[in-house]
């Protein structure tokens, strides 16, 4: 008979759980492709013909909101799931019996874009094999001997066309910090790597205290910001660093300190008893809180000081009713650090790169007020005029927007 208490037949049983419930997340995942496709037709049938231009526009943004996820995956979300009801129907149809996860199903959509329906089912029929067996790295790695096996010569006109897709992205993080992301040619990217690796190397061998994968990092940032060293210290002063405030302060002050070559040209925001030595975060426009620290070194490379106090003891006009269409400079600045981003639901383009939009129009008698203005991304400002989405502004700042299918969604103020 067997022992009720096994540890190892209850881990066992507890393992098959696991497997049961992901095999039921990836056909999830296959019928909600065929979900998308569904909801793809149908808007497309019942959106107003008058606006076919802003057609997809309004359908990307009634999917983004539904899911509260940015518009470009939702993008990319359509795209994998026409390619894999029209192009890949095996891989599909394997995923609904969760053989394998999403993410094996997205490598062979990406791997097989842009090839000949014959080419792309030939390399399927082989791939499937192996997809329940692999990790997705590994999969990609052989789909791709695959693709390149069969379709060699190709190979050089997709690296000029994936050449033009090459961009820097920003991505804030807590504690003060970011991510960086550089999508460049290999050949490059193996060679900053490499550069970047044994310049690391050489300073740590030459006793420098900070590890290779610091040093990997602060000598990119040195180079990029061209300044001389990232503390401007010795050996001996970094190690004596630590967390003292007064060394800290030295540090920001001093001619090579971390702030050295930095010029802002985005909006800081500093609390006065920030200035003074408080302990109240700053504000970095367009990534987000920073220490005090941090707010302080900006401030003192800061070669403007804007005075952003709000409300009536600044001076500043936050509303000039109907005597003007054109915003002033401190209303915007004001504008700018109460939204940070596109007002748009799931939107996070910054502020500094979108519009500022009359939520009643002008046109139409709105005012140029704090309380009827707004920041929206051009291709949402857009959207609104001509997409079929309504929006009103409530006092604070608020925005209510409804859809094209008649949703609701509310977006608040960032400050």
């Amino acid at each position: 008979m067997e022992n009720p208490t096994d540890p190892i037949a209850a881990a066992d049983a507890a393992l098959d759980r696991v497997v049961d419930i992901q095999a039921r997340i990836d056909a999830l995942a296959a019928e909600r492709a065929t979900a998308l496709l569904d909801f793809e037709e149908a808007f497309q049938a019942a959106y107003a013909p008058e606006a076919r231009a802003m057609r997809d526009r309004a359908e990307r943004a009634e999917l983004a909101c539904a899911l509260r996820t940015p518009e470009r995956a939702v993008e990319s979300l359509l795209g994998e799931a026409r390619m894999l009801v029209h192009e890949l129907p095996a891989t599909l149809e394997a995923l609904a019996e969760g053989r394998f996860s999403y993410r094996h199903a997205q490598v062979l959509v990406d791997e097989t874009a842009g090839l000949a329906s014959e080419d792309r089912a030939a390399i399927e029929r082989v791939a499937l094999g192996t997809a329940a067996i692999t990790t997705v790295s590994q999969f990609r790695a052989r789909v791709r001997r695959l693709r390149e096996k069969r379709h060699p010569e190709t190979m050089s006109e997709r690296r000029r066309d994936a050449h033009l897709e090459r961009t820097v992205a920003l991505d804030p993080a807590r504690d003060g910090m970011a991510y960086l992301t550089l999508y460049v040619g290999a050949v490059e990217a193996s060679a900053i790597w490499n550069r970047a690796t044994a310049a690391a190397a050489r300073t740590h061998a030459d006793g420098d205290p900070r590890t290779v994968t610091q040093l990997r990092v602060d000598l990119m940032v040195d180079a990029l910001l061209e300044r001389d060293t990232v503390l401007g210290l010795s050996r001996t002063q970094l190690e004596e660093l630590g967390a003292d405030p007064e060394a800290m302060a030295q540090v920001q002050s001093a001619e090579f300190g971390p702030f050295a070559g930095i010029v802002p040209t985005v909006i800081v925001t500093v609390p006065v008893g920030t200035l003074l030595g408080g302990t109240e975060p700053g504000h970095l426009d367009g990534v987000g809180p920073v220490d005090p620290a941090t707010a302080r070194g900006l401030a003192s490379h800061a070669p403007t000081l804007f005075r952003l106090l709000t409300d009536p003891e600044t001076g500043a006009h936050l509303s000039l009713s109907r005597t003007s269409y054109r915003i002033p400079e401190p209303l915007r600045r004001w504008l700018r650090l109460r939204d940070e981003t596109c007002r748009f639901p799931m939107c996070r383009t910054c502020a500094s790169r979108s519009d500022i939009d009359h939520t009643h129009d002008w046109a139409y008698d709105g005012p140029t007020d704090h309380d009827n203005l707004a920041h929206l991304s051009r291709g949402h400002h857009t959207l609104k005029h001509h997409g079929g989405w309504r929006v009103r502004q409530t006092r604070g700042g608020a925005l209510t927007w409804t859809s094209y299918l008649g949703r609701e969604y509310t977006t608040h103020p960032a400050a």
